[in-house]
């Protein structure tokens, strides 16, 4: 398990069965593109330490990553800058951005509708929400949310070949796709666009015999009538430009310590 002439073979059966595919992360960029333009004011939600979609973008727009780890890869004298803080209470003020982005973020959250009622906040009239997230239903995700953390971080540190230290708990409250349209609207959002995206078996890349299972799988959920069952869930959700009564956190309930984009320089 874990030999390094199993991965050389899983990695050949990639090369046979998805050699020129597109998967979740190449279209969620795609997807960010179409609702980008020069002079956007983006926030990464969830960007991680190394702020990797923030920096692809940040040549284009006017970017903030947020993330709650303590050293964010980056020296905040231009964009993107890096800021330490909670989705939950976002350090802006509203009406900041035009569009936010969130990749592999929701499965993580404690409290989605209250992430959500803070992106609606601090968009702008017609600014969008971008979200990529895995789906409840897809196989790995159901084998993670029934292993103890210890023992998922350990192996999701093993496969993937990273610090265990970037494995966080997971608890898919929002991450079925009914569940997730339904709590993006109850914070005022419209949806624009969604689908589920299949992706090759990531997961099983240490095993060639359970990497073939994997693609079977694949090809099974590539069908329509399984299509709930695909690995991701993607979202375009709008702010509409004039209220629809969302719910949001009323900003005088907030501290006027929040911190405007434009003042944003230091984590």
């Amino acid at each position: 398990m874990f030999r390094t002439e199993d991965r050389e073979k899983c990695q050949k059966l990639f090369e046979r069965y998805y050699a020129g595919r597109k998967f979740h992360d190449t279209i969620y960029r795609e997807e960010i593109a179409k609702n980008l333009s020069s002079g956007v004011r983006l926030l990464d939600a969830g960007c991680g330490r190394y702020l990797k979609f923030s920096k692809e973008f940040a040549n284009i727009a006017q970017v903030v990553g947020i993330d709650l780890e303590r050293a964010l890869e980056t020296n905040n004298a231009n964009s993107p800058y890096g800021v330490r803080g909670n989705l939950d209470h976002l350090p802006f003020s509203s009406e900041s951005f035009d569009l936010i982005i969130s990749r592999s973020v929701v499965e993580h959250l404690e409290h989605p509708r209250r992430v959500f009622q803070e992106f609606y906040r601090v968009l702008k009239p017609g600014g969008r929400a971008v979200l990529l997230t895995p789906n409840k239903y897809d196989y790995v995700s159901l084998i993670a949310a029934y292993t103890p953390y210890r023992l998922h971080r350990a192996l999701v540190s093993r496969i993937f070949q990273v610090p265990a230290d970037d494995v966080y708990p997971t608890l898919y409250r929002a991450n079925t796709p009914s569940r997730f349209i339904k709590e993006m609207n109850a914070a005022g959002f419209q949806q624009r666009r969604f689908q589920t995206i299949n992706h090759y078996p990531a997961y099983l890349f240490f095993s060639p015999t359970l990497f073939r299972v994997g693609v079977l799988y694949e090809r099974l959920t590539s069908l329509h009538l399984f299509r709930l069952l695909r690995g991701s869930l993607l979202g375009v959700f709008e702010k509409p430009a004039v209220p629809t009564g969302c719910s949001a956190i009323p900003i005088s309930e907030r501290s006027t310590a929040q911190a405007s984009l434009g003042t944003i320089k230091h984590v």
